[in-house]
């Protein structure tokens, strides 16, 4: 009797242990499922933005960052092909293939020439710049439009686009931004002090062989000549 009962409740546990085993297995394959899940998520992701790009002319090479994770699927669908259970064990492809750091890799890349495209496209004028701009009164409406428009290309930098429309944003912008600098530059300004006003503006500066009479009786003339001082070089 004792026997028997011993025999029975060594059965159970065998079964129980059985029990066990399938349902680790089945945790295991639903974490392999949520995982490739998360795979095909940012695999969609990434082909629709460099889609994206490349539909506005940009040459996107992504083979490099994509080749290493291609060749561990390749791996893994072939051991899927041979053991259709190996879907529930674990794996290099998982553990290897570090996903975020391909989607960072791609998104440098992308952010490079995106905020390439917007400096290609703005006009060439600077905040420094506009800021001794903005001291004339004559100017001060055109500048402080000059500036919102520099600041909302600035900040289109700090994002990746989205559509077709972002594209076409800053080309707008940067158009509106030329129109408004000709505004300035009808002013009657005289060449060289329009030049100067430029170069000022900049981290370099303007070299003082190139500051003629006219620009300091320009500078004088507009009360404009106490904005400007004169330093060494280091």
């Amino acid at each position: 009797m004792l026997l028997d009962r011993t025999e029975q409740l060594t059965s159970e546990l065998n079964n129980f242990k059985t029990l066990l085993a399938s349902s680790n297995e089945s945790q295991d394959y639903i974490k392999r499922n949520n995982d490739l899940k998360i795979i095909v998520v940012y695999v969609e992701k990434m082909s629709e933005i460099v889609s994206l790009f490349r539909k506005q002319g940009f040459l996107i090479e992504i083979d490099t960052i994509i080749n290493y994770p291609i060749e561990l699927f390749k791996t893994l669908y072939k051991n899927w092909e041979d053991d259709k259970k190996s879907i529930i064990q674990r794996n290099d492809f998982f553990r290897r293939i570090q996903w975020n750091t391909i989607e960072a890799e791609l998104v440098s890349t992308l952010q490079k020439q995106w905020e390439e495209y917007i400096d290609v496209n703005k006009p060439n004028i600077n905040k420094e710049t506009l800021d001794v701009f903005e001291q004339i009164p004559d100017f001060s409406s055109v500048v402080n439009n000059l500036k919102e428009k520099l600041e909302l290309l600035n900040e289109y930098k700090k994002s990746l686009p989205t559509n077709d429309s972002d594209f076409q944003l800053v080309i707008s912008t940067s158009s509106e931004m030329k129109n408004l600098i000709e505004q300035l530059e009808s002013k009657n300004i005289p060449d060289s002090v329009s030049n100067f006003l430029k170069k000022a503006g900049t981290y370099e500066g303007i070299d003082l062989s190139e500051i003629t009479t006219e620009i300091l009786d320009w500078l004088k003339a507009n009360k404009l000549i106490h904005l400007c001082q004169v330093k060494f070089r280091k």
